[in-house]
């Protein structure tokens, strides 16, 4: 019992996020992730850039602006905000196959606005001006809760049809969780011989990354008792931060009226 949460499990999810960043960056596309919170999107497509490396990610601030983005940019390729768009530009050319991750890219539109759009056009701009120059670079947008059909219907699709039409490749990660391949390899990991119990317990879960939080949660209570780790107590966290009620609630209300 020995798993820890910052490690990949390997799922039909994380290979398909694997492969298509793999295509992305070699193909140098233009590229968008879509799927629902919870699902592991941000957190396998750092697990690749670790694996991978040439290939950074910025996770979009609510509000940002395009100088805003650009300090991420910098302080992501170079570890100070300070970098003005030349220098990031060469940086890209300097760095063949490089792969730029913009994460949380609903925020580049919460506007609704030109001004709020216009991010995105920057980060298409390095894109272009990359190959423009005979370089190859991918970019990557993961967006929640959106798809490709929203981006049309939204208040600025006409300005962002452009940036839409410019898209080589796009993800959609399911809704619907995987008994077979994601929530029993993932409860394998925390507990190598689970019981069935156990895992029809795991299903009633949501989304993967509470599933972790859960199994984690559950994995150190056992370790620290020398209890199995059992449906019942996966139930039983789950019902605490639904409720904020835990086991021994009615045992201290015995003794408080004893």
């Amino acid at each position: 019992m020995s798993h820890e949460s910052s490690t990949l499990i390997k799922t039909t999810t994380s290979r398909k996020i694997f492969r298509f960043l793999d295509g992305a960056a070699r193909l140098g596309q233009f590229s968008y992730m879509f799927g629902p919170t919870g699902r592991g999107k941000s957190f396998i497509t750092r697990k690749w850039i670790e694996a991978k490396g040439n290939a950074a990610c910025v996770r979009a601030r609510t509000g940002v602006t395009q100088t805003g983005l650009r300090k991420q940019i910098s302080l992501a390729l170079f570890g100070d905000d300070g970098a003005r768009e030349h220098e990031i530009l060469q940086y890209f050319l300097e760095h063949p196959g490089f792969v730029l991750v913009v994460d949380e890219a609903n925020h580049l539109l919460m506007d609704g606005n030109l001004r709020s759009a216009k991010c995105l056009d920057s980060v298409r701009d390095y894109h272009d001006a990359v190959q423009e120059a005979g370089g190859r670079m991918s970019v990557v947008f993961i967006f929640t809760e959106y798809s490709l059909d929203r981006l049309r219907k939204c208040r600025i699709a006409a300005f962002l049809q452009q940036f839409i039409n410019r898209g080589d490749n796009h993800l959609d990660i399911p809704r619907k969780i995987s008994r077979a391949y994601e929530i029993i390899p993932t409860v394998r990991a925390y507990i190598p011989d689970p019981p069935e119990g156990l895992i029809n317990e795991a299903c009633r879960f949501h989304d993967i990354r509470s599933l972790h939080k859960r199994l984690e949660a559950a994995v150190n209570h056992c370790n620290k008792t020398g209890a199995p780790v059992s449906a019942e107590i996966l139930a039983g966290l789950q019902l605490q931060f639904e409720t904020g009620s835990y086991e021994d609630e009615d045992a201290d209300r015995r003794f408080l009226n004893s």
